[in-house]
């Protein structure tokens, strides 16, 4: 009996298994997403999409690699420009090693659920210094119910990528109030994350807030405020190869993705979104499409608390405080208990209130481990008895995972995700309704069958002119027109995306630079002077600002770099 105590005591406790541990447990969770035929599931399809079209893209030399030119009927759209690249150029490369952009995104998501527990084994090690509650936390939280709805259901790319870089943000939080150095881990979790899912950025950035509160004594030290500063614009100057474009066409254009109407976007819908006691305690098991259950594991270690609040270490007390308080208000704020009626409008940008379970499930997890490890130590006390009872929760989480992801063994034609992008690859137009649409200007939604019928070529919306000819390739067109009238407008075949530039040969006279705007149905329009005859061509180049978002980030890595450098070098010296 002593001798498998001691065998358990070592798994237990080895910083190895515990590496393993979240291995296997990844290995085990996803296993079924390689059965599956990710062509028919949920938004799966729009990422395959979005993988292999910008892999098409920088292979024909385009860069910055925004737009499709395929996408839409041909009119070009903006599959790379709202949603976070690293979920695009990550799964590119395993697009390149595996061959197709369904098994490109299987990797990929198994690498997320297997680096999530990494990041927070180490979090809650770097907290409490005990391997078995990091151990545990980890466990706990790469298989919550909610997450695994990520990955089988929603097909929710952002969202579960996001969750590699959460423990990175409070473990940089923490180290800077405790001063335990590595700061820079705050840099690096706030580039991930506004690189991954906005979504998760705008709330983790909420509960940050909150620890900030939790934590105001720390404050008052100017050393403090210059780490969090200066990594808050580290990490913003990394990202403004992303930012600038994006918040470019929020300010200058008019898309369907910032439009709280359109995208359900508001606090009122998002109340009708919150969940009733029942869902939170659901069987998780269940053949709905999300699993709102916050798993059996989670609750039996949540309660653990009543027993054993009183016996928790002094040293993690109160980060353990902090984040009770906050996990308790990330599920409020996931059920109609929570006003959100009385919110700020910028909070709607979550769309669904259930979205609160994934915070809940990161500060939950520590929660879960601290009270297990504390339980076994001042409740059970006896070797053997503690021992066993964390060895059993450990066996415990990794079976109740396993059972959950069972329903999720779907054996799909895997041959459909090779078809899918043998289509893409060999067309020339990709079918309206083939993508969604979130990613299109608003006026072109006011009729959406006029991008369904409308043709591959130029349209003469206002005034008079006579095409003659028109050469288009991709994301360049070349229109010779003929009896142009003063003031005509002419709508290019190009949904409309800032960066497109044109120029203009009046007669025989030199090209003139002409500025595109948006017609009334979304499309590239220019307005045309009188002339007997022109040339129009018309070709993505991307914007200005643009460039000087990649100059600007390429200084923010090199900023990056330094910042780990110094304060490592300054570790050793110190």
């Amino acid at each position: 009996m002593k001798k498998i105590n001691s065998i358990i005591q070592k798994i237990i406790n080895s910083k190895y298994i515990g590496y393993i541990l979240i291995f296997l447990l990844s290995c085990i969770i996803i296993a079924p997403i390689f059965s599956m035929d990710l062509t028919q599931n949920n938004e799966a399809k729009i990422h395959m999409a979005r993988i292999f079209s910008i892999d098409s893209v920088l292979k024909d030399g385009v860069f910055p690699p925004i737009i499709d030119y395929k996408y839409i009927n041909g009119f070009g759209y903006a599959l790379n420009l709202f949603y976070g690249p690293i979920t695009t150029y990550i799964p590119i490369i395993l697009l390149n090693i595996f061959g197709t952009s369904g098994l490109a995104l299987k990797v990929f998501a198994f690498f997320t659920v297997f680096l999530s527990g990494i990041t927070m084994y180490n979090f809650i090690y770097k907290v409490t210094k005990r391997r078995s509650m990091a151990t545990i936390g980890a466990l706990v939280y790469i298989s919550v119910p909610y997450k695994l709805s990520n990955i089988f259901s929603r097909s929710a790319v952002g969202e579960y990528t996001a969750f590699i870089f959460i423990p990175l943000v409070f473990e940089g939080l923490y180290n800077i109030f405790n001063d335990k150095g590595k700061s820079y881990l705050l840099a690096i979790g706030i580039i991930g994350l506004i690189l991954s899912h906005t979504i998760s950025t705008v709330y983790i950035a909420i509960f940050a807030f909150i620890y900030l509160l939790l934590n105001i004594n720390k404050l008052g030290k100017w050393k403090v405020w210059k780490k969090l500063l200066l990594n808050a614009l580290v990490a913003l100057v990394v990202c403004m190869f992303y930012l600038i474009p994006l918040f470019e066409h929020y300010i200058f254009g008019n898309y369907t993705i910032f439009d709280t109407i359109a995208m359900h976007s508001n606090c009122p819908e998002v109340y009708t979104t919150t969940l009733g006691f029942k869902d939170l305690f659901a069987s998780e098991f269940g053949d709905q499409e999300i699993r709102f259950s916050l798993g059996i594991m989670t609750c039996v270690l949540s309660l653990l608390g009543v027993f054993c609040y009183k016996k928790i270490k002094k040293e993690y007390k109160e980060i353990y405080l902090s984040f009770l308080l906050i996990s308790i208000i990330a599920l409020i704020m996931s059920s109609k208990l929570f006003p959100w009626f009385m919110m700020p409008s910028f909070m709607g940008v979550i769309q669904f209130a259930w979205r609160n379970l994934g915070f809940f499930a990161f500060f939950i997890s520590l929660i879960c481990g601290i009270n297990a490890v504390t339980f076994a130590e001042e409740i059970l006390k006896k070797e053997v008895l503690k021992d066993t009872f964390l060895f059993t929760v450990i066996i415990c989480i990794c079976v109740f995972a396993s059972l959950g992801v069972m329903r999720d063994w779907k054996f799909g034609d895997l041959e459909n995700e090779k078809k899918f992008d043998d289509v893409i690859r060999n067309t020339d137009r990709v079918y309206f309704f083939s993508i969604n649409r979130d990613y299109l200007p608003i006026n072109s939604l006011k009729n959406q069958y006029f991008l369904v019928d409308r043709d591959n070529c130029t349209y003469v919306l206002e005034g008079k002119a006579t095409i003659d000819s028109e050469n288009k390739v991709k994301l360049k067109n070349t229109v010779q027109l003929s009896n142009v009238e003063n003031n005509t407008i002419i709508e290019l075949p190009y949904i409309y995306y800032l960066g497109y530039s044109v120029e203009v040969k009046y007669d025989n006279n030199d090209y003139v630079n002409v500025k595109p705007f948006e017609s009334e149905n979304g499309m590239v329009a220019i307005k045309l002077d009188q002339c007997e005859s022109a040339t129009v061509n018309a070709e993505y180049k991307g914007t200005i600002l643009e460039k000087v978002g990649y100059a600007i980030s390429f200084v923010g890595v090199i900023m990056l770099i330094v910042m780990i450098y110094v304060e490592r070098r300054n570790e050793l010296l110190y």
